[in-house]
């Protein structure tokens, strides 16, 4: 039996019913990750992300079914006062997963129905559900997905870090976003943990990994860290820290080059 908090039972309960109706013999399994899966789940900040495995990929008639259930129940406002995100892989691709090939149908709070592109962070997924991942119902991940190794994680947030940078950068990210103080947590948090990746070849939860920035990041980024931590999931429109976020970025960026 699945072991999640019981706050989220009824949206993923809704979820998965919704999603083996629409899916019928084409559904394999629905598996919690991210945040539920590594511990660190905040229903106050955290989205419910769910990786749903198929036998083969949706078929528009699938998808339309799919859309309609996201509609009924959408991802940020819905009755369960949870946000959440959804990807649909079929079992090809999960299993050596290649950004880039497929696109694939996903939504979540900031990211409308469709199908979308997986970058190189989708090996931190993959990971993630093969590892720590919730069985709400289908096999072991173990089976559906390969060993992913130490030295493939450390590639893929080689390749993920420049490209934060240039959507920060470029206006990829619209900038009525990034002045929210919880936009500018969520950034300083993810390059903690990409920088704690690095070192370690495994992952840790945001916090753990904010945790570990402060016992182990040089002086010039500690109090970045500790005010991320001071305003987590604060939605207060500031962008003093904007300009400290990026250089904090462009240095990470630096470093993990230098480190490959």
């Amino acid at each position: 039996m699945a072991n999640y908090p019981t706050d989220v039972s009824s949206l993923v309960d809704a979820l998965l019913t919704g999603v083996r109706a629409a899916l019928g013999d084409n559904f394999t399994g629905l598996y919690l990750r991210g945040s539920l899966a590594l511990g660190g789940f905040d229903p106050e900040t955290s989205d419910v992300d769910i990786l749903v495995v198929t036998e083969q990929l949706v078929s528009e008639p699938e998808f339309e079914t799919l859309a309609e259930l996201h509609r009924r129940i959408p991802p940020g406002e819905n009755w369960h006062r949870l946000r959440y995100e959804v990807s649909y892989i079929d079992r090809a691709s999960i299993r050596r997963f290649e950004p880039g090939q497929r696109t694939h149908p996903s939504i979540g709070s900031d990211l409308p129905f469709g199908r979308w592109e997986h970058r190189s962070n989708w090996v931190f997924e993959r990971w993630t559900v093969r590892e720590r991942g919730v069985v709400v119902d289908g096999p072991d991940p173990r089976t559906l997905i390969d060993p992913i190794s130490p030295t493939a994680i450390r590639a893929a947030i080689r390749e993920e870090l420049p490209e934060r940078l240039k959507c920060w950068s470029d206006g990829s990210w619209p900038a009525e976003e990034m002045v929210h103080r919880a936009a500018q947590v969520f950034e300083i948090e993810t390059i903690c943990r990409a920088l704690q990746t690095i070192e370690t070849g495994s992952m840790m939860t945001k916090a753990q990994a904010a945790d570990w920035a402060l016992e182990t990041l040089p002086d010039p980024w500690r109090p970045l860290v500790e005010w991320s931590q001071a305003y987590r999931g604060d939605q207060t429109i500031d962008d003093a820290e904007v300009p400290e976020v990026m250089s904090f970025l462009r240095w990470a960026v630096e470093e993990v080059a230098a480190d490959a």
